[in-house]
């Protein structure tokens, strides 16, 4: 049995633990003043801010814009996967132009962080209703990384971007099981699983419902068409050219749905995969003080409120916050995931995530060799 000092050292390492998690929180006493001088520093500054390309970021920015007027908001709107190789060229040459990325995370925890682009954002944080872990679902996956506070993630998500014509496989509905059916020989669309995006990511959903043998049949001897580019392989599948993709664009299938359209397709039959929403400060930025001002608004509840309210206006999934006192929109909780069980995903823009689809892509190179 464990003595009661045993107990009390078990419980004041992990209070230094979640303290070491957050980096050093200003003193009660000081993160007013702290704030004060930020948001009073801010005036004035330009935000660089880069966003990913959605009406629903695009809506919770302006609502920051008409509380802070005195920042400057400059928004460049490009995707990760574009934008991660331009600002790691820009920073080897000495060159800092950018201050904060909000978008999903995978490429900042893959790109950026391992080539030290990122600072600790635990540096700018200084709202306790942030840095008070028990306002957040399972701290453990606030950030991307073991390797530190870099990239905190707001909002973890499940992702299906996999579809299937009903008309074009055997019954009308498919399955995992029924997915090596003979007639869908050449029938199957992937995003070539060359690098990490939607294709990819949905391969490493199947394998951890399946596993890795199930993937290389898949991969092998189905005799899947291979597209490097997602909206081609969506309109592959939209224009009855195959019978399922995977890997497909998720703006092209919402805008398809708004206007009630697609009624023969369906969601790919996987669990898909968890993808994770965040921000993050770039190596050395020039408005240090809008930076902070951003970041802590952002993560804050009015900040989480106004992400959660604008998203639903424009996007059919993910509209929730990690925050608990953050209500989800009721129309979007099929894509929230188990918050107590965050493990049993493939996390794709966490570390172990990393792992997974490394592995795919490995197995697909193998299976182009032979």
């Amino acid at each position: 049995m464990r003595s009661r000092r045993d107990i009390l050292k078990t419980v004041i390492l992990s209070t230094f633990a979640l303290g070491a998690l957050f980096g050093a929180a200003p003193a009660q006493a000081d993160w007013k003043s702290d704030w004060e001088k930020a948001v009073s520093d801010s005036k004035g500054q330009s935000l660089n801010l880069i966003v990913q390309p959605n009406e629903g970021y695009e809506g919770a920015l302006a609502a920051f814009k008409k509380k802070y007027p005195g920042i400057r908001v400059q928004v460049t709107l490009i995707n990760p996967s574009e934008v991660a190789t331009r600002l790691l060229t820009e920073q080897k040459n000495g060159l800092y132009a950018w201050d904060a990325w909000w978008a999903t995370a995978s490429n900042m925890n893959t790109q950026l962080l391992p080539a030290g682009g990122l600072e600790k954002i635990t540096d700018f944080l200084l709202l306790p209703e942030i840095t008070d872990v028990s306002k957040w679902q399972n701290p453990k996956f606030l950030y991307t990384s073991d390797r530190g506070p870099y990239v905190f993630i707001h909002t973890h998500y499940l992702q299906n971007l996999g579809i299937y014509n009903t008309k074009m496989v055997p019954g009308g509905v498919l399955t995992l099981e029924n997915l090596f059916d003979p007639s869908l020989k050449n029938k199957i669309s992937i995003r070539a699983p060359s690098r990490p995006h939607s294709g990819t990511m949905m391969l490493a959903g199947v394998a951890k419902a399946k596993d890795m043998d199930y993937l290389r049949t898949l991969l092998s001897t189905m005799q899947p068409r291979f597209n490097e580019n997602d909206r081609q392989n969506t309109m592959s599948v939209l224009k009855n050219e195959v019978a399922v993709a995977i890997g497909v664009t998720e703006n092209v299938m919402t805008e398809c749905q708004k206007e009630g359209g697609c009624e023969n397709f369906k969601p790919f039959p996987s669990p898909g995969y968890m993808h994770s929403r965040g921000v993050s400060v770039l190596k050395n930025p020039p408005n240090k003080a809008a930076a902070t001002v951003f970041v802590n608004w952002l993560l804050s509840k009015e900040g989480q409120e106004t992400y959660v309210k604008e998203w639903a206006k424009f996007n059919t999934t993910s509209a929730f916050s990690m925050r608990k006192d953050v209500a989800p929109d009721p129309k979007h909780l099929g894509s929230m995931p188990d918050f107590n069980n965050l493990d049993k995903y493939v996390a794709v823009s966490l570390d172990s995530g990393g792992k997974a689809l490394a592995d795919v892509i490995k197995l697909y190179q193998d299976v182009r060799r032979n």
